[in-house]
């Protein structure tokens, strides 16, 4: 009876309280933290490599210089 009473004495500052933090979405739902975390995922996968592709970017970019410095020499001995 006594946390009752103690509930009814407080419930004017705790009202305003609680609609405060819903306001300012404080309190989340498992639902809402799970359509947080899938946008999060898919950002992160638009901006960064994955771990296992970043060997074939470096080789792939290891062979585009290749060809540059290939095409640059044929200009060079072409240009003389």
């Amino acid at each position: 009876m006594e946390n009752y009473e103690a509930l009814i004495q407080y419930s004017p500052l705790i009202m305003p309280v609680l609609l405060y933090f819903i306001q300012l979405k404080i309190f989340v739902t498992p639902a809402e933290l799970e359509k947080k975390h899938r946008e999060i995922l898919f950002e992160a996968e638009k901006r960064f490599a994955a771990s296992g592709t970043v060997p074939d970017l470096k080789e792939q970019i290891n062979e585009i210089k290749e060809k540059i410095d290939k095409i640059y020499n044929f200009f060079l001995t072409n240009s003389q």
